[in-house]
């Protein structure tokens, strides 16, 4: 019964240390858009710059624009998984 307990929540645990891993590589691309963006480069620079898609780092721009002059990463990935979550519904 415990290794049944154990494979089932081994999924739960592999998805839930994806997302982790994926919610630092996001905070990371956000930390280098908002030094960017300090710096006065457009959406579409930054893009070429961290090899990301134009529409992301957009979505990324028009949040620090709105958080100006408050350019905290966490806040601003969580308004981005908002956005996406409004989407999503």
């Amino acid at each position: 019964m415990c290794e049944a307990l154990k494979e089932l929540f081994a999924d739960d645990f592999k998805e839930s240390e994806l997302k982790g891993r994926n919610a630092g590589a996001t905070s990371k691309i956000i930390e280098q858009v908002i030094k960017k963006c300090k710096k006065g480069y457009t959406a579409e620079a930054t893009a070429d710059m961290l090899e990301e898609p134009v529409s992301r780092i957009r979505q990324i721009y028009d949040v620090i624009e709105k958080s100006a002059p408050d350019y905290d990463a966490e806040t601003i990935y969580r308004q981005l998984r908002e956005k996406e979550e409004q989407i999503a519904d």
